[in-house]
């Protein structure tokens, strides 16, 4: 409003409000103020006629604006007790508190303590999320705390009432985030979707124990789901969330799912049970835990179990791919130290691994060995005499099986390099040896208990950097070209008779081109002698970003190879390796693609070819789709897609199918509402969960900006997972909205 000097005063009002206001900025002879109460600073009122007595008590009228720090109160009359700090107002009364607003026809405030009350008000409550509503009364209870009576509210824009909570008694704690209910109701355009009689919530998105939103879905495997979450805010470093969960098809489960974190240590434990699976008639159950302690700066140590009770326990019970295709899983304890002694620094480690193999009985598969234990020890130094790089690694390791032979291995890999750096080149030649001890139980055949195999390699990795400027698409840029060319020898040692502990032939790709042994793993090292050359080109915008990559590189042989996985393993004879090639590129802000090949140059065919593109103009608008080939293994099509189809409404999905099986792998179809205050997404799934078992799912999500939702599972978070790039539009998620996008301020309009 604009000052009264603009307004009509009569001679007496005029005095009266210079005197006042004078008396009040003075500070003048107060009375002790009530206990609790809070500082009074200056005080002033502005109004077309005010009478009364300054030091005790004074009535204005007309336009009246009352001021005391962050508070104002505007009214037609007013009736302010200095001493006291007490207003009385009537007619068109609005209050301004730190962003708040209430307004309606009859105040009673007191200024000292923040407390009194509104009868029939309409307000808007500034926080977080900002909300608005009416009440027959508003109680002020302090300056972050509010009791509605007869009250509702909601966080939607003025005329657009989509949602609202209902309450007899509502009872809005800021100070402690907490809101507390009796005889409330959600209602949703003019329906009703949830009645509580008595009830508490938090306030401001913080954590709070109490019932959370039920959750729905239809799932082919397990039919209705219905699940009831109750979380329990033990701590703030501790939680749990305990899921009861009822199955059309497979009966009642309870999820469990607790969480704590402190300085030294973390965790997270999970225990589901089904005590009874009706269509199997068995106790059905699966456990996770994981723990990590820091005992000090360079000593941690980590525990990992996880269990279920059947191999189909996945397929059955769980809709995320990640845990469906999970073959192997992991029991560990791990303990590791960094530490140094002068210039050498060195790592200890301590390992016990197992795992529990989940079968498909169309696709079975071999478990992994247990090591029981591992222990690694890894000393490296810088500069030794001045030039040299010196790395030696150990390890200890016995390996346990149920059915095949069993062993400890002793192996010691050291090796030293002398680099030559530049800005402008380098060249590492590097020497080292692979020596590795076997003690052997429950042997095959004519394999030794005890054996052994030393094996000397040496190397050169050398490149060169050169630069130029260009300007790519009207911008300054700068090209680089690297080429690299890597040397390697290590002469034949049999190996033929060392078991296979967790030794692989390793991917062939670009990083492999550069890597002394062509298998992972600790019981094979492979003969060399092979000249590896390379190149890559850069693109650099003018901040160093990179623009633009290719790189392409082959492997050239001088001598066959004659180390082999097995046996029986077939054995590279050809001069050079296949070519591989990739090239990558952020064409513009919004479209990026991705492209690499590996290609067969004796037969002159494809072996492996994989190619992306990705269209984001804006965060919620994507579209995305790759290929993927790997000859005679895998041939597949990715699809997935995020984007607006009319004002609010968004489409979702992704096709994932596999053109060497003729199948669809997993195809997921949604769509989204965002209303601004709500939002609405309904999601199905289609998945293969194994060879011969495919997996159907509907989730839906119903989220109330600011009073939670009705939903059947996360469904956000399930999109994450699954739909690359997918950004949430819920209104709660208003800073990954668009620009375009973003709406004003809710309720500008002046009161």
């Amino acid at each position: 409003m604009q000052p009264s000097c603009a307004r009509s005063l009569d001679a007496s009002g005029l005095a009266l409000l210079l005197f006042l206001a004078l008396f009040a900025s003075r500070g003048g002879a107060q009375q002790p103020a009530p206990p609790g109460a809070k500082p009074a600073g200056p005080t002033t009122i502005e109004a077309l006629s005010i009478e009364g007595v300054s030091e005790f008590e004074v009535t204005a009228r007309g336009r009246v604006e009352l001021k005391r720090g962050d508070v104002g109160i505007y009214a037609e009359t007013l009736h302010y007790n200095r001493a006291f700090g007490r207003v009385v107002a009537d007619g068109g009364v609005r209050v301004e508190r730190d962003g708040d607003r209430v307004f309606g026809p009859r105040l009673s405030y007191n200024l000292n303590d923040d407390t009194g009350f509104f009868d029939e008000p309409s307000f808007v409550l500034r926080r977080a999320l900002t909300a608005r509503g009416t009440a027959e009364r508003l109680e002020f209870l302090g300056a972050n705390h509010f009791r509605l009576t007869s009250g509702r509210f909601t966080t939607c824009e003025a005329g657009h009432d989509d949602w609202q909570f209902e309450a007899r008694e509502l009872d809005l704690n800021y100070d402690t985030d907490e809101g507390r209910l009796r005889d409330g109701r959600l209602r949703f355009f003019d329906t009703t979707l949830l009645a509580l009689p008595y009830g508490s919530f938090p306030l401001e998105r913080q954590r709070k124990t109490g019932l959370l939103a039920p959750y729905y879905s239809q799932n082919s495997r397990r039919g209705l789901e219905i699940g009831v979450p109750f979380y329990w805010n033990i701590a703030p470093e501790q939680d749990l969330l305990l899921t009861p969960v009822y199955m059309s098809k497979r009966g009642e489960q309870l999820k469990s799912h607790y969480r704590y974190l402190d300085r030294s240590s973390t965790g997270d434990l999970r225990w589901d049970v089904l005590p009874n699976d009706r269509v199997l008639g068995v106790q059905r159950s699966a456990v996770s835990a994981q723990h990590e302690q820091r005992f000090t700066p360079g000593w941690f140590g980590r525990v990992d179990y996880n269990r279920v009770s059947d191999d189909a326990y996945f397929t059955d019970l769980a809709s995320q791919v990640r845990q469906i295709t999970a073959g192997n899983l992991l029991r560990e304890l791990f303990t590791q130290y960094d530490g140094a002694s002068g210039d050498t620094n060195f790592t200890l480690q301590g390992r016990v691994q197992g795992f529990q193999t989940l079968q498909d009985p169309l696709a079975p598969v071999v478990s992994p060995y247990r090591r029981v234990p591992q222990v690694t020890a890894a000393a490296f130094r810088q500069g030794v005499a001045g030039r040299l790089d010196v790395s030696v690694p150990a390890e200890y390791v016995r390996f346990t099986h149920d059915s095949l032979v069993e062993g400890t291995r002793v192996s010691f890999n050291p090796s030293v390099a002398l680099p030559f750096q530049s800005p402008g080149y380098f060249v590492v030649p590097k020497i080292g040896v692979h020596h590795a001890d076997y003690q052997l139980t429950r042997a095959a055949p004519g394999q030794p208990d005890r054996q052994g195999v030393s094996v000397p390699w040496a190397s050169v990795d050398a490149g060169l950097v050169f630069e130029r400027g260009m300007h790519w698409l009207g911008k300054p840029a700068t090209q680089t070209l690297e080429p690299r060319l890597y040397f390697v020898h290590a002469p034949y040692r049999a190996q033929d008779s060392v078991p296979l502990f967790d030794t692989a032939l390793a991917e062939f790709n670009y990083t492999q081109l550069f890597s002394e042994n062509r298998f992972v793993g600790g019981d094979r090292f492979g003969d060399a002698q092979h000249v590896t050359l390379a190149a890559t080109s850069r693109l650099l915008g003018a901040q160093g970003e990179e623009v633009l990559r290719a790189t392409i590189g082959q492997r050239f042989y001088l001598k066959s190879e004659r180390v082999g996985l097995t046996p029986t393993a077939p054995l590279r004879t050809s001069g050079g390796s296949d070519l591989l090639a990739a090239v990558g590129a952020r064409v513009s802000d919004a479209w990026s693609v991705d492209s690499s090949l590996q290609y067969n140059t004796e037969q002159s065919r494809t072996e492996r070819f994989s190619a992306s593109v990705r269209y984001t103009p804006e965060i919620a608008r994507l579209i995305s789709a790759s290929y993927r080939f790997n000859r005679d293994v895998l041939r597949q099509i990715d699809v997935a897609a995020q984007w607006p189809l009319a004002p609010g409404w968004y489409g979702v999905g992704r096709y994932n199918y596999s053109l060497l099986e003729r199948r669809l792998l997993e195809g997921i179809a949604g769509v989204e509402y965002n209303a601004g205050c709500w939002s609405f997404r309904a999601v199905f799934q289609h998945l293969r969960a194994a060879v011969q078992t495919t997996s159907t799912v509907f989730m839906f999500q119903l989220e109330f900006n600011g009073f939670g939702g009705i939903q059947s599972g996360d469904v956000t978070d399930f999109l994450k997972r699954h739909v690359p790039g997918f950004a949430s539009t819920s209104p709660g998620s208003g800073n990954l909205l668009p620009q375009s996008q973003r709406s004003r301020p809710p309720f500008e309009q002046v009161f």
